[in-house]
């Protein structure tokens, strides 16, 4: 006897997301020709993957990609969990020097996705995140610390892109202003994450390059009741000695 499928809408989901398995980015139409599905199906059911972080798009050219939402189950390309696996030993170390709580993130479609997070083992209260979770670029220190890196052509194209909505009251809303604290940034090593991604919260990141191009970067982030000036230059200290241990690891 025949089995009895339900949920089509799935079954259609899952076309999709097959369809985007090979890592191109493609278009409605393009989806549409591969999965036999209609283009404003395709569309509506993209829009949910959207919202649910299965799929991204890329608001410069409309296409679509598998999205974060994968992180957590093990859909990551070969060259993000090399990364991870290469960058694990020193974030071990730099916990055992600040447990505080610690990401690994990556640039994709013009947001950072966390690929690697360490939790505090003895503080009670600290930063929540989980892998697999988008942040902003330009409201993040993950974020300002990769974009400190790009070239005044490639900041202007992300800049094109997006708005600057505020997530706090801290968060730079000006494209002026963002462009001098990343130029800041840079002089400096360091990006600083003052309460504009989170109230209470305050993060030092730094970028991780690979043969002079940044591939991700590398935060600490606590409670901002936590910090004094003594402890934010032992961080600072600390989070850039292992930025040069990964970069000489992964320069090899």
């Amino acid at each position: 006897m025949e089995k009895k499928m339900y949920g089509t809408v799935l079954i259609k989901a899952s076309d999709i997301l097959d369809a985007l398995d090979d890592g191109k980015p493609k278009s409605i139409q393009t989806i549409s020709q591969e999965t036999g599905i209609g283009a404003p199906t395709v569309s509506k059911i993209l829009s949910t993957l959207e919202y649910l972080y299965y799929v991204s798009k890329n608001s410069n050219d409309k296409t679509y990609s598998l999205g974060s939402k994968f992180m957590k189950f093990g859909s990551i390309e070969t060259t993000t969990t090399d990364f991870v696996e290469k960058t694990r030993p020193y974030l071990e170390e730099l916990q055992g020097n600040i447990d505080e709580a610690i990401h690994l993130a990556v640039p994709q479609n013009d947001k950072m996705i966390y690929v690697n997070k360490l939790e505090p083992k003895k503080q009670s209260i600290y930063m929540t995140s989980k892998i697999g979770l988008t942040r902003e670029m330009y409201s993040s220190g993950i974020g300002k610390a990769v974009l400190s890196q790009y070239s005044p052509k490639m900041l202007d194209n992300y800049l094109s892109k997006i708005n600057l909505t505020p997530k706090t009251p801290n968060t730079i809303t000006s494209k002026e202003e963002l462009k001098q604290d990343l130029l800041e940034t840079r002089k400096r090593g360091y990006a600083i994450d003052n309460e504009e991604q989170e109230k209470d919260g305050y993060c030092i990141a730094v970028p991780i390059s690979r043969f002079d191009q940044v591939v991700g970067s590398l935060s600490i982030s606590i409670p901002k009741f936590r910090l004094t000036e003594e402890y934010r230059d032992q961080i600072i200290a600390n989070i850039k000695k292992t930025q040069h241990k990964i970069e000489s690891e992964l320069n090899k």
